[in-house]
């Protein structure tokens, strides 16, 4: 199992009948595996603390510590009680064990209520990964710090440092589907996990994987797109973004860690999908910023073949409006009164029906009903049609399933058979229709050849290893190249494999060898 697979079904395990978390359990790995900190927030009682304690089980024998901060929270609260025995002998050292310095996962809820005095000590745990305990300076275990709040931090308490390290950030919500509400509802919820001993991490494995991370290279792709989105972004907030050159050395080592762990030795477009969770202060510059990244993307990577495709698009719109205006200055079908010598009363138009056999060679539909499905081209009708053996004897009518096809053609719906009507001009109409229609099949050609071109390029990107974030990179890529996401493809694939052996096992037969009309005389 190469590292991109174990590291998905890792993901995968510790989020079990967690419910419609699946992105924040994305980015907390990203996160512990770069060694990064993220907040989230969101209001209480939507499962932030549960994630905290899942990911200790990401690490063999992991270890994780949680607290509630107050205004009244202490230091030895969060990193250990004083060590009364050392400290009769002058010494200031605290007992770690089971404190937030001693644990591989750590998660503070309310953060923005701690004290100076625990704020300081919390800056230098995230920055440096150490902990000054008794003058001796200790290395901390801790991979990921989860901080959470309903609020973000006040202006003017000195709490800006503190939130700038928090260098994923993401809005927690309750659940939305109905379904997953009634799962949550009726299920069991556990705050533990079991998870295959070979999933695994250990901190020997990350302590490799993290110098071999530094190994991954910036691409010039990636590297380009990041100029171009900051000045779109500054330009798109009249110069009011700031984004830290400190906030882009650590976005860079996530897109790099991202990398990594989908087995590549340079970043890719997939690893920027990383930027619009770090760069935002308050909930109005997370939707507009993440809007400008998305809008920016969509203007690097396929809108040169998009515009393209939609000028066809145009052209073709163009030629089918031609058309119909040609339908309206040569079309004349040619109208029948009470034919078959009156033995139908009213005005008919005449199918140039060519199955019908010798009994059957005249077929007349109603302009009345003519007229009513023409203009709903995309609808079925069931109605009347008249046959005769020719212009003069009746054979009788058959209700028939049809639809209008073109403006002078009827198609007979189940037998997937097209009659042409009777045109009192047919030359000049025809050779109108024909020069149109070669036009047509011209940008057609184009349309189907770029689009040939565009799955192709779509197909080399969604193929690409994107665990951290699948689902927003599915959508987005398919966008850009205008086609359905790697979801829906798979879906739609399943279900015609479906169709395929249903229609096997019924062997279907062609409706046309069936064709029986019993006439009502």
């Amino acid at each position: 199992m190469d590292i991109t697979e174990r590291i998905k079904k890792l993901i995968s395990a510790i989020s079990y009948q967690v419910y419609e978390k699946e992105t924040i359990f994305r980015l907390a790995m990203l996160a512990l595996l770069g060694e990064e900190s993220i907040f989230l927030l969101g209001k209480p009682g939507i499962a932030k603390s549960l994630i905290s304690r899942r990911l200790k089980f990401a690490i063999k024998g992991g270890t994780n510590f949680e607290y509630l901060m107050s205004k009244f929270s202490t230091p030895e609260e969060i990193y250990g009680p004083i060590d009364l025995r050392l400290l009769k002998e002058g010494k200031y050292v605290r007992v770690v064990e089971n404190y937030l310095p001693a644990s591989n996962v750590g998660f503070l809820d309310e953060i923005w209520k701690a004290g100076p005095s625990i704020q300081n000590t919390l800056l230098t745990i995230i920055n440096e990964k150490i902990f000054r305990n008794g003058g001796t300076d200790i290395k901390v275990p801790l991979k990921l710090l989860i901080s959470a709040s309903n609020e973000l931090p006040a202006e003017g308490e000195g709490l800006e440092a503190l939130f700038d390290r928090f260098i994923i950030r993401f809005i927690a919500e309750g659940l939305k589907s109905d379904a997953n509400f009634e799962q949550l509802l009726d299920g069991e919820s556990s705050l533990d996990v079991d998870v295959d001993p070979k999933l695994q991490l250990t901190l020997q494995e990350l302590e490799i994987w993290k110098k071999q991370t530094k190994q991954v290279r910036i691409s010039r792709k990636t590297l380009d797109f990041i100029h171009y989105f900051r000045k779109k972004i500054l330009k798109e907030t009249n110069g009011e973004a700031y984004i830290s050159d400190r906030r882009w050395k650590k976005i860079s080592g996530l897109m790099k860690t991202s990398a990594f762990y989908n087995g590549r030795s340079e970043t890719d477009i997939a690893d920027l999908f990383v930027i619009p969770y770090c760069i935002w202060d308050n909930e109005e510059q997370e939707k507009q910023y993440s809007e400008i990244f998305f809008n920016t993307f969509l203007e690097q990577f396929g809108l040169e073949w998009r515009n393209e495709k939609k000028n066809l698009m145009n052209q073709i719109d163009l030629v089918n409006s031609q058309i119909g205006q040609t339908e309206a200055q040569f079309l004349r079908l040619t109208p029948y009164t009470d034919p078959f010598k009156g033995s139908i009363a009213g005005t008919y138009y005449f199918i140039n029906f060519t199955d019908g056999g010798d009994k059957y060679k005249i077929c007349f539909i109603s302009a009345g009903d003519w007229n009513k499905i023409r203009n709903l081209t995309n609808e079925s009708f069931e109605i009347d049609l008249h046959f005769g053996v020719n212009l003069n004897k009746y054979s009788g009518s058959q209700k028939t399933l049809v639809r209008a096809y073109k403006a002078d053609q009827i198609l007979f719906v189940n037998e997937n058979k097209k009659y042409l009507l009777q045109n009192e001009s047919p030359n000049e109409f025809n050779q109108q229709m024909n020069n149109l229609a070669d036009n047509i099949a011209e940008l057609e050609a184009k349309y189907k050849e770029l689009s040939a071109k565009m799955f192709k390029e779509y197909k080399k990107y969604m193929n690409m290893n994107c665990i951290f974030f699948e689902e927003i990179y599915d959508e987005k890529i398919a966008q850009a190249f205008d086609t359905k996401t790697k979801k829906q493809l798979e879906e739609e694939a399943a279900l015609e494999k479906q169709m395929k052996l249903n229609a096997k096992n019924n062997n279907m037969k062609n409706p046309i060898e069936d064709l029986d009309f019993k006439l009502e005389i």
